[in-house]
């Protein structure tokens, strides 16, 4: 299940301007384990696939086989295109685990922004309006800068 904004908090959202991300990380996650068990798939079709063609080429003669080897065996072959497919498709799968994570720290963030207004519109109550706009800005400065540097270390 993924992690949703409660409808009693929307009409906070639009007046904020911080929009919460509609993005499902569980779906994210799903598509990223589709990829993986491809690549594995595509793994065990490979080494079969090796395993027939040397079964046959070793029970063979004739120049079709002799070529059918030598291609299957080339650095630049059919199995090599495979591997690296299968690897693509490994990247693929990590690339979306690590979006959904990413949209599950956006969410996390926006809601701790969320606390952070609430808490700077409870001081200014409080106080009768002293020093809480610098507060909230400060503390919206200082989670905006781990937003960005979080999102940065995981993309790169």
């Amino acid at each position: 299940m993924s992690f949703e904004l409660p409808a009693a908090l929307a009409p906070i959202e639009l007046f904020l301007g911080r929009l919460f991300s509609d993005g499902d990380e569980d779906v994210l996650v799903q598509m990223g384990d589709e990829h993986d068990g491809h690549a594995v798939r595509m793994r065990e079709h490979l080494v079969a696939g090796a395993e027939h063609v040397r079964g046959f080429t070793g029970a063979n003669l004739g120049d079709g086989v002799t070529a059918l080897d030598e291609s299957f065996g080339h650095p630049e072959g059919p199995p090599r295109n495979l591997a690296d497919a299968g690897t693509g498709s490994r990247v693929i799968g990590l690339g979306l685990k690590t979006s959904a994570g990413i949209v599950l720290a956006h969410k996390g963030i926006t809601l701790f922004q969320y606390g952070l207004t609430a808490a700077a519109l409870a001081e200014t109550l409080a106080t009768g309006g002293a020093m809480a706009p610098f507060v909230r800005q400060a503390g919206q400065r200082a989670v905006d800068a781990v937003a960005n540097v979080t999102v940065n270390e995981l993309l790169s």
